[in-house]
């Protein structure tokens, strides 16, 4: 199984306990978890933006996220980083983008070489890919 976490599961997970932080941490266990470096890139400026009284974030979130497997990104469209990361996750073989992106997840799936990537809200997720169907 291939997980790709959007920028603002990855935020949620880093800064509030629940839902997002869990999901991070069953897919790490199973080695489930990608990433790339702007989604690195895009976390860091969120949280250095809107999380000042956090200056401990960023190395929360490196903690974490230095455990996925980076894929490379891809620079295609160059205006729209949402559209790069499902390009990338897409084209790397992911199984599964997670996000809470309203306009990606409207999305739903994305065809890829091996079939297709399906997009789903991290609560959805939850269900899928673990198959539990509450949490906290």
């Amino acid at each position: 199984m291939k997980v790709f976490l959007d920028t603002n599961v990855w935020l949620s997970a880093t800064i509030f306990s629940g839902l997002c932080e869990e999901l991070v941490l069953q897919c790490a266990d199973r080695d489930w978890l990608y990433s790339s470096a702007l989604i690195q890139a895009e976390a860091h400026e969120v949280l250095a933006r809107k999380f000042p009284q956090k200056p401990d974030a960023c190395c929360l979130f490196d903690a974490s996220w230095s455990v996925a497997v980076l894929i490379d990104d891809v620079a295609d469209p160059p205006d729209d980083n949402d559209q790069r990361l499902v390009n990338a996750a897409a084209g790397a073989g992911m199984d599964f983008f997670i996000t809470g992106d309203k306009r990606v997840l409207g999305w739903q799936e994305v065809k890829r070489a091996e079939g297709v990537m399906k997009i789903l809200s991290p609560r959805e997720a939850w269900v899928a890919l673990l198959g539990l169907g509450s949490l906290l």
